[in-house]
């Protein structure tokens, strides 16, 4: 049945249901957004502090550069995470369903 053969309410209740899922989607990528904030407002937080008592208690060796670089790394991957097209796609699942198929002979 094509969307021209649907009565009025059925039209309607298709638009709701479409206009759930968007709605379920966009906040998932909010929460994802604002999660991604805070991240990184406790790492800029911390990680001053951290440059602030090493450069106050041992200024000759920088150690806070390791644990930069470390979170630095950890919060790069969750910005990437965040703002990547979204992680496991419907083609993905279906070309990987494919394959188990073609590898068990089921094609």
């Amino acid at each position: 049945m094509s969307a021209k053969e649907l009565t009025p309410e059925q039209r309607e209740s298709l638009e709701r249901h479409i206009e759930h899922k968007i709605r379920r989607k966009a906040t998932r990528r909010v929460h994802s957004k604002l999660g991604l904030m805070w991240h990184f407002a406790v790492f800029a937080m911390v990680n001053l502090a951290l440059v602030a008592i090493n450069l106050q208690y041992s200024p000759d060796y920088l150690w806070f550069i390791w644990v930069l670089g470390a979170w630095g790394s950890g919060f790069l991957l969750h910005a990437f995470a965040t703002f990547s097209s979204g992680g496991l796609t419907e083609e993905m699942i279906q070309a990987e369903i494919l394959r188990e198929k073609e590898r068990r002979g089921l094609l």
